[in-house]
């Protein structure tokens, strides 16, 4: 039966477009629908982890996004402190994170969006269509269709839906999702809501410098500073009881409320202001049939973390791979499910200490403020032996348990191959499974048709101390750390199996088993 694209993506926001640059790189035809004829223009995220640097790397488009990304903030160490200024609690980053790029960059989205827009239009293999909302959804055994209803503008079908055949269908529409209505997904929803104002300026250089990084905790008015890309910086004010959006939106009042942090007109151009009702919800399952979903219309993470749309950037290279590898019939359709299973428990976490920390941030009671600075004065003293954060981990799924590190963060740091130094994405490329290997080459380790299956997946193998050079021994001491010598990484750059050389083949066979290599895929 003939389709109309291998995946439809229902949503043109970043993640959406991240993931159609993520799917065409692996050689899919990706059709993108959004109902917006121009892209949402107000502020939004502000930060993006280390982790999403390299999904953005793996797009091959992150050189047309860096001029809205501030690689080199020069603070980095975020404070929450008291109206008085006493910093109860230390947020340090990392220069260089896990994934070889600092812990937390700032980033300006609006610019970021319209430079990976550009970027997907040059694309042959993705095709953006505006002016189109999903109104249904239907699947057979081989295929998924969504409808698509013109809206009003300057759609030339006004009036005349279509529908539209894919291979699986992603729903990527934000927080309102249609599609995680049409699916009637399950929600978790924890209850909590806050209503801040969101606040872009530009500052003076003078100003810039000695604007606070970090929370401050007045409980008269808690209010959020951090960098917001190159040349910006963001407030986020919460509302208090009895203001409405109107109230704060109001030109005047957003002046009165930076001018308690010494920004006037003459210091600063203000660049764009809203006001937002944050929530904390996720879906539970993330998979029905050929339809899935992604970003915000998986979850919705208040940003006190900064971590809703690093959770979006997770989510779309852990899709991109499973999604390329089951259609070009290379793993079993049951592959999928594992995306649900890994990614809702991560994103839950994420989510649940958000929540966290949202709570302790927006006291507007001086006495509950006093107890709350109480306890954090104490935590400064007596540090916990337990981290002020716990970990985020991948649910049950893809590897080989009890391996060190499985489901964890695979490194990624600088190398050299045949005169080519750099990061190793960009030296050895992304978007395939990688054997990293100390010394020894492990293909000998490796029965024939092992090798015939390593080959069909498109697997690589870097050997260091052979033909890569691990040019700041981060390697070295990442393998020492482990205890093994031998690494496969999944392609969404997480760990599948560690351990010795010869345990090359078996891990290959295993990682078979696990993908369904052997089961026909639909």
């Amino acid at each position: 039966m003939s389709r109309d694209h291998d995946v439809v993506i229902v949503g043109a926001g970043p993640v959406g477009l991240v993931l159609a640059h993520l799917l065409a790189r692996q050689g899919l035809d990706v059709g993108v629908f959004e109902k917006w004829y121009k892209p949402y223009g107000l502020p939004r995220a502000v930060g993006l982890a280390h982790d999403s640097m390299r999904v953005l790397q793996a797009t091959g488009v992150l050189p047309d996004l860096m001029e809205h990304i501030e690689l080199q903030f020069r603070k980095s160490v975020a404070e929450y402190f008291t109206a008085d200024g006493e910093v109860l609690v230390r947020f340090e980053f990392p220069g260089v994170d896990h994934s070889g790029f600092p812990s937390m960059v700032p980033f300006d989205q609006p610019g970021f969006e319209e430079a990976i827009l550009a970027a997907a239009d040059a694309e042959p293999r993705i095709t953006i269509h505006r002016g189109w909302a999903a109104s249904a959804l239907r699947q057979t055994a081989d295929q998924a269709f969504v409808k698509l209803d013109p809206v009003d503008g300057e759609n030339p079908r006004d009036g005349e839906a279509i529908e539209v055949a894919a291979r699986y269908v992603v729903g990527c529409d934000g927080g309102n999702s249609t599609v995680r209505r049409l699916i009637d997904a399950p929600m978790t929803d924890t209850g909590f809501t806050s209503e801040w104002m969101v606040v872009d300026i530009r500052p003076s250089d003078e100003l810039a410098a000695r604007l606070p990084f970090g929370q401050s905790l007045d409980w008269r008015r808690p209010t959020t500073l951090v960098p917001s890309g190159p040349g910006r910086r963001r407030f986020e004010f919460i509302a208090l009881p009895g203001e409405t959006a109107e109230d704060l939106g109001a030109p005047e009042k957003v002046w009165a409320l930076l001018a308690d942090w010494d920004v006037t007109p003459k210091n600063a151009e203000l660049v764009r202001s809203a006001v937002y009702r944050f929530h904390a919800r996720w879906a539970n399952d993330w998979r029905h049939g050929r339809v899935l979903l992604c970003g915000d219309a998986a979850h919705q993470t208040p940003p006190f973390l900064g971590q809703g749309f690093n959770s979006g950037m997770r989510d779309a290279i852990a899709l991109a791979w499973r999604l390329a590898l089951v259609e070009k019939g290379d793993a079993s359709p049951t592959l999928l499910d594992s995306y649900s299973s890994e990614r809702v428990p991560h994103v839950a976490t994420v989510i649940q200490q958000a929540v966290g920390i949202g709570h302790m941030i927006s006291i507007i009671n001086e006495q509950q403020a006093m107890g709350r600075d109480a306890q954090l004065r104490a935590m400064r003293e007596n540090p916990p032996e337990e981290p002020f954060l716990a970990p985020w981990r991948l649910g049950p799924g893809l590897g080989r348990d009890g391996d060190p590190e499985v489901r964890e963060l695979a490194l990624q740091a600088r190398v050299s191959r045949d005169g080519v130094s750099g990061l190793l994405d960009d030296v050895i490329g992304s978007g395939r499974f990688i054997l990293l290997s100390r010394g020894v080459d492990p293909v000998a380790t490796m029965s024939s048709t092992t090798q015939d299956l390593w080959r069909r997946l498109g697997g690589q193998i870097v050997v260091f101390g052979a033909e890569t050079e691990d040019s700041e021994g981060a390697y070295e001491r990442w393998f020492d750390s482990l205890g093994v010598d031998l690494v496969l990484v999944r392609p969404d750059f997480y760990i599948f199996a560690a351990g010795k050389v010869n345990e090359a083949d078996a891990m290959v066979v295993e990682l078979t088993i696990q993908l369904g290599l052997a089961v026909e895929a639909a």
